[in-house]
């Protein structure tokens, strides 16, 4: 999957520190709220991208009591299909 997909080194970094904060608040050592937030799923990139774009805006608002996280599933067209037989 790395290999068709590869992730940037600003991308990793960018996860790395996500999960040692949130390894921080579930282990009591930081004090924030860990809030999980997105659509339960998307086919959509660019509107996912979107959402993401308005959805980071507002982290600085609330980066001293949460820290906001954007957990998505990209479903593809031919999954939702398959499923309404």
């Amino acid at each position: 999957m790395f290999r068709e997909f590869p992730v940037s080194t600003e991308a990793a970094q960018t996860t790395f520190a996500a999960r040692q904060t949130i390894h921080r608040i579930l282990h009591g050592a930081d004090d924030r709220l860990l809030v999980v937030v997105g659509p339960c799923s998307i086919h959509d990139v660019d509107i996912a991208m979107e959402y993401a774009r308005r959805l980071q805006a507002e982290v600085p608002r609330f980066a001293k009591d949460l820290l906001i996280v954007m957990r998505v599933y990209f479903e593809s067209r031919a999954r939702q299909s398959a499923g309404k037989a």
